[in-house]
């Protein structure tokens, strides 16, 4: 499938898609064309193309979003890829192993983007490197797989090798209702008293909505808070910020609902509900994370919700994500995001990214700053 740059922008990226789509037929695999497509992590289970207990590769470091279903799913560079593919091998250091466990549960207007940032916030941004990260939990065994999928995925943040949640009967029942729904898998999970090199426990009710300030996703505080007082020299002067700046003072330039990370059905219509009966105050984008889940959301009536709103309703890509098509900012800009890197260049040359949660981006659209949904009047 093309997914980073879907359509094509250039003759660069019109020739990549036409060597796959002539690689694909000339080989009989199924090819998720323009019109057919979307995000690799968002189709590949949307389809059924997985199993827990699968090893799975692609040239993309958000493929970790699929240890979601109890999978070991790495992304891999070219010469590992032409491996698996050509003799379904990959070569792999063992990594160590990491159990990070969430207990108790999370509060209300906590979601599975505030957890995974409250994550790498505690365990730093290279915290899990060389590590494949196990979640568990009661929070964790209390997620939809549309959240667990949104943990799985920043995995790669923290520096992981792959990050992944046990299977169990959310999972089963997710994937009984996919079109190649597989069949014949067991769940696996870790022994009782199994032994981690790291364990990491953090209390569920604890976690707040976060946004970052910096620019790496461990840095950031609770939406009500400010800037630290600590806070790394060279990160607060890319993002032009001070310490003891409260973060819902700071004004936007632009906002994006979409990727990897934040663009499922469930994530939409989180967006949509804060959304609804509003108007935006920046430009705002909303990318759907494939061609099911827009179709899905306009059933639903959703993308009137963006567009009487005055947000865009794209095609499904990864969109604004990689700054390489639909959406690029501009030096100095400033947007609120769902997505799920913050680094110097992201999105655009220059552009400094706030990362939260699909409805904490919609609140912040409407307002014009960095909001949270309790913020906005609810007459």
């Amino acid at each position: 499938m093309v997914d980073h740059v879907a359509p094509a922008k250039d003759t660069a990226t019109a020739r990549q898609a036409h060597i796959l789509r002539t690689w694909t037929k000339r080989h009989g695999i199924r090819f998720h064309d323009i019109g057919r497509n979307g995000i690799c992590h968002v189709v590949v289970p949307e389809e059924g193309y997985l199993a827990p207990g699968m090893v799975i590769v692609c040239g993309d470091s958000h493929t970790a979003t699929l240890g979601a279903f109890g999978a070991l799913a790495l992304g891999v560079g070219n010469t590992v890829q032409t491996g698996a593919m050509l003799a379904q091998v990959v070569l792999l250091q063992r990594p160590k192993t990491m159990r990070i466990e969430i207990t108790g549960h999370l509060g209300p207007d906590v979601t599975a983007k505030d957890l995974i940032l409250s994550v790498i916030a505690t365990i730093g941004a290279r915290g899990a490197g060389g590590y494949v990260i196990e979640y568990a939990g009661t929070a964790i065994e209390a997620l939809p797989m549309d959240a667990r999928m949104t943990v799985c995925n920043m995995s790669v943040e923290a520096g992981a090798t792959a990050g992944l949640i046990a299977a169990d009967a959310t999972t089963a029942a997710y994937l009984a209702a996919t079109p190649c729904a597989p069949s014949g898998w067991t769940a696996q999970r870790s022994d009782p008293g199994a032994v981690f090199d790291r364990v990491v426990t953090i209390d569920g009710s604890t976690i707040r909505p976060v946004v970052t300030w910096g620019t790496n996703p461990g840095e950031n505080v609770a939406i009500d808070g400010v800037v630290p007082a600590d806070a790394d020299v060279q990160s607060l002067a890319y993002m032009g910020l001070t310490p003891g700046t409260p973060l819902k003072s700071i004004a936007i330039d632009q906002a994006f609902i979409g990727s990897c990370t934040n663009a499922r059905i469930d994530d939409l219509r989180a967006a949509a509900a804060v959304l609804r009966g509003r108007s935006v105050a920046v430009p705002t984008i909303v990318t759907p994370g494939s061609v099911a889940v827009k179709r899905q959301a306009e059933r639903e009536g959703l993308h009137d919700v963006f567009q009487n709103a005055g947000a865009l309703w794209t095609h499904a890509s990864c969109g604004a994500c990689v700054g390489m098509s639909v959406g690029v900012i501009a030096p100095g800009t400033r947007v609120v995001s769902s997505t799920n890197r913050n680094f110097p260049g992201r999105m655009g040359d220059g552009g400094r990214v706030h990362l939260a949660s699909p409805h904490v981006v919609a609140a912040s659209a409407i307002l014009g700053r960095i909001a949270a949904p309790g913020d906005l009047s609810w007459s």
